[in-house]
């Protein structure tokens, strides 16, 4: 009896093994998946030079971007002033035609009246006579006759109409009543 016990006690430590062995493979290849998920970090080793040269070019890649980005916002304002420029040289062109003394379309005196109303008021001042008066054509674009930038209210600039030929004949003394 004792061999039989000897042998079954053999068999069942074999089995346990190969049990063992078994489950441990069944564990190993999903193990070995979990792993391979992790490793895919690299690492990179660099020398103070080459940290130095990359932080360089960093450094100079986000001034670049800074000037950028301030560039994008001054456009903004060059086009602004772009814009006024534009229109003071329309309203010089029309002082202009005015002191010679020919005669200026009345979207342009209404322009010149409401972008530049000093303007209008020295226009009208030094205006000279002129016994052959010439038409002069319209220095505004399609876009200034229709919604030109008007600072002022409509009324206002018929006051302004008004009172500046009247300012001319008196040699500018309701002028400073007016402001």
């Amino acid at each position: 009896m004792e061999l039989r016990t000897t042998r079954e006690m053999r068999r069942n430590e074999q089995l346990t093994r190969a049990m063992a062995k078994k489950a441990d493979t069944s564990d190993t290849p999903a193990k070995a998946q979990t792993p391979q998920r992790q490793e895919p970090t690299d690492k990179l080793s660099l020398s103070r030079q080459a940290l130095a040269f990359f932080e360089e070019q960093n450094r100079l890649r986000q001034a670049e971007e800074q000037r950028r980005a301030a560039q994008k916002q001054s456009g903004g304002e060059l086009d602004l002033l772009e814009k006024a420029l534009d229109v003071q040289d329309k309203c010089l062109k029309i002082a202009a035609s005015i002191m010679k003394g020919n005669r200026v379309p009345p979207e342009d005196l209404e322009y010149l009246m409401n972008n530049d109303p000093e303007g209008y008021k020295l226009a009208m001042a030094l205006r000279r006579e002129n016994p052959d008066p010439e038409d002069e054509k319209s220095v505004l674009d399609d876009e200034d006759k229709n919604g030109g930038r008007t600072d002022r209210a409509g009324d206002s600039g018929e006051s302004h109409q008004v009172s500046a030929p009247e300012a001319a004949g008196r040699g500018g003394e309701t002028s400073a009543a007016e402001e």
